[in-house]
């Protein structure tokens, strides 16, 4: 395979996209098989777990509707592992909406589908490619032998503009914020923040990390800091860039 190898396609309400490095090591249905395999892990785990569909899993579960047992087993541990971040969040990572107490668990269930995915295309023995879902991605591998992956951090308030880059080798670049759907963080506290991303080698923790430290605002990069192997790139209203990310140049 002599060049790079990309893919879209909408799931979860938003756009997918796989990017697979050139390799002399894969051949033409090795990366058909990565493709068709991201689009199907993806859209399972969109069946499983969206709040915007009445069909999903978790849906007709909080309903009291019948749900298989595999989908019950996976919902319980996935709301297991939210209340666990809300715990250690102090309440700022939250699984039902404040004023209405419906169950949401957005702020986890992408990065989780994005593991999934990620796990299925390496069984395949495809190891360099990127996969970002709505912006959020996981960097596998590296772009080249030359150099890693270089994620563009996009800039809230100019259309196309990058705020940031980060070179990621087996990272993930999370990002939390009120450019792309408004206010849509029902969580948030008031604070000037435009956006807050995460960067670190747990896409699940790292997309859970960002709405978290959205939510706490400015206090959030030392409680995500206090984590190894995550780092952030905050972006204030005034377009002021606060980081403790090494990475980013």
């Amino acid at each position: 395979m002599s060049g790079f190898v990309r893919a879209s396609f909408p799931v979860m309400g938003t756009v997918a996209s796989l990017v697979i490095a050139p390799s002399d090591h894969l051949d033409t249905g090795q990366v058909r098989s990565a493709i068709d395999m991201t689009r199907l892990s993806l859209e399972t785990d969109d069946h499983r777990f969206s709040h915007y569909r009445d069909d999903s899993d978790i849906m007709k579960w909080s309903a009291g509707g019948s749900v298989n047992s595999d989908a019950v087993a996976e919902i319980d541990a996935v709301l297991r592992q939210c209340l666990l971040l809300r715990e250690e969040s102090g309440g700022a990572f939250r699984v039902n909406h404040p004023v209405t107490g419906a169950l949401d668990t957005a702020g986890y269930v992408k990065g989780y589908a994005i593991a999934k995915a990620v796990a299925r295309v390496r069984e395949l023995g495809v190891h360099d490619f990127v996969l970002n879902v709505g912006g959020d991605s996981f960097n596998s591998g590296r772009a080249s032998a030359a150099r890693p992956w270089r994620v563009a951090i996009a800039h809230p308030t100019q259309t196309h503009a990058v705020a940031e880059v980060v070179e990621a080798e087996n990272l993930a670049v999370a990002t939390s914020g009120t450019s792309q759907r408004g206010e849509h963080i029902w969580r948030i506290a008031r604070h000037d923040l435009l956006s807050f991303s995460v960067i670190g080698p747990d896409v699940v923790l790292a997309d859970a990390y960002s709405t978290i430290g959205f939510v706490m605002g400015e206090a959030g990069l030392e409680w995500v800091s206090a984590h190894e192997g995550y780092r952030c790139v905050v972006i204030r209203a005034d377009g002021s860039i606060l980081s403790d990310a090494a990475l980013v140049s």
